[in-house]
């Protein structure tokens, strides 16, 4: 795992629980100060943001401005700190984690939280149903739904009722989308 993580906190105890990470191979920075941990991720761009939750979370705007980074924000918060965190997850943060944390429950919430940023990042470089100069195109809904009719209808051989069935939905509600879908099987 080789994410750009930045931890913005004044609590000693969580960066030397945040070392833990960069000792994983996480590529860490640490900013002590809310308004200079915002600027920092505006320019590091990483794929999640560790927001201690004694520092407040400012206004909406900062969580809008550590969003607009494509980060995934994690806040750490202790129960005084809760309704802060509840407030930030309202204004976009992606989780809270609550004190005391341990160095293995913070990498699992890092880990998680670095997925939703790769993907917020990816969504953000692609215009809808664009592609990248790699082939990779996003996929819509409607596509992966299109797909899986398809796959269900060649596997039971064209059979509607049995690939309704597979699918969990109506016979006639597979008919509408094989029209809709204009599929020809």
């Amino acid at each position: 795992m080789a994410d750009r993580v930045l931890l913005v906190t004044a609590d000693d105890l969580l960066v030397r629980i945040a070392d833990a990470l960069a000792a994983g191979g996480v590529d860490l920075a640490h900013e002590r100060d809310g308004g200079v941990g915002v600027e920092s991720a505006e320019h590091m761009r990483p794929d999640v943001v560790v927001w201690d939750g004694e520092l407040g979370t400012g206004t909406e705007s900062t969580m809008a401005r550590l969003r607009a980074t494509g980060a995934a924000v994690v806040v750490v918060a202790g129960v005084a700190a809760v309704p802060a965190g509840v407030r930030a997850l309202r204004d976009g943060a992606d989780q809270l984690v609550l004190r005391p944390v341990d160095a293995d429950y913070l990498w699992a919430a890092v880990a998680r939280a670095a997925e939703t940023g790769r993907w917020r990042r990816a969504a953000q470089r692609l215009p809808p149903g664009g592609t990248t100069g790699d082939g990779y195109r996003a996929r819509t809904l409607a596509d992966v739904e299109r797909d899986q009719i398809e796959r269900a209808l060649r596997h039971h051989a064209g059979n509607r009722t049995r690939a309704a069935r597979e699918l969990g939905i109506s016979r006639a509600t597979l008919i509408n989308k094989i029209k809709s879908y204009a599929l020809d099987l």
